[in-house]
């Protein structure tokens, strides 16, 4: 992906040093990143990106669970350390994305399923401008293990020469580039992916709006061996079982046709 490139190298060269919770960064604000999907799935080609886990974090997040253990059982180990680091001897990750989308609750704890209205919205109303997805839920922060990172996104049904396209825009409020970014682009493609089968829709664009985007400190190593790699021509494919679909979602039966990447760089996790 030579525009997930672009982007981290600009924030590696200009990129203002600043504190953070988790430690020093050096970063930018008021990011974009567009991908075709007709190009590819998004999915950074320059380094392996474990992205079996990244498809068990989607499942668990359609699933709305809150246990930690789910996570663990669909593949997904990034929630160990802040789920451990906030309720050192439970086995919950707290009220975060998936809980948000599939049981937001209001003042008076009346619950919405947002990704079924989501749905049902696309297919009823497809022009409309209310298609609209958050995880970002000020009364229920303090439930979170972390609150979320990738707070919104917006779903647009756009007229092709052929027929219907579905893109998606999301909004980040913070961003990890070398090691949560790779990450939340393959979770979004993927959805996008399940949302277009759901509604019969071709899969469009994908864009990316980054808030507070950064490098910390003890990835600058990492994005500097990274940098030197070349990008792959062509972005792999990814192949889904007919008859899957977003209710359904099983993660061991996606495949990524032509994923063949760049050796693995490790970059620490910053709780």
């Amino acid at each position: 992906m030579r525009s997930y490139h672009k982007l981290v190298d600009t924030v590696y060269k200009y990129g203002v040093c600043r504190p953070s919770r988790a430690g020093s960064t050096r970063g930018g604000f008021g990011l974009v990143l567009n991908h075709d999907m007709a190009d590819g799935f998004p999915i950074v080609t320059t380094r392996k990106v474990p992205y079996r886990g990244v498809l068990g974090e989607l499942a668990a997040f359609i699933e709305g669970t809150t246990r930690l253990s789910r996570f663990k059982e669909l593949g997904c180990n990034y929630w160990d350390g802040n789920a451990k680091a906030w309720d050192p001897y439970g086995d919950t990750v707290g009220r975060i994305y998936g809980v948000q989308w599939r049981d937001w609750r209001n003042a008076y704890g009346v619950s919405t399923d947002q990704l079924k209205a989501l749905v049902r919205s696309l297919i009823t109303d497809p022009y409309g401008r209310r298609h609209i997805l958050t995880a970002w839920n000020p009364g229920e922060l303090d439930q979170m293990c972390l609150p979320p990172c990738h707070i919104f996104s917006q779903f647009y049904v756009r007229d092709t020469p052929t027929r219907l396209a579905l893109d998606l825009a999301v909004y980040m409020r913070s961003v990890d580039l070398c090691l949560g970014l790779p990450a939340d682009l393959i979770l979004y493609g993927m959805l996008q992916h399940l949302m277009a089968i759901e509604t019969r829709l071709d899969v469009g664009t994908l864009t990316f709006m980054l808030g507070d985007a950064h490098i910390y400190e003890n990835h600058i190593d990492g994005w500097a061996l990274q940098r030197m790699r070349e990008p792959h021509k062509e972005q792999p494919r990814v192949q889904i079982p007919i008859g899957m679909g977003l209710w359904n979602f099983d993660p061991a039966k996606v495949a990524l046709v032509g994923y063949d990447p760049e050796p693995n760089i490790t970059y620490p996790l910053n709780v």
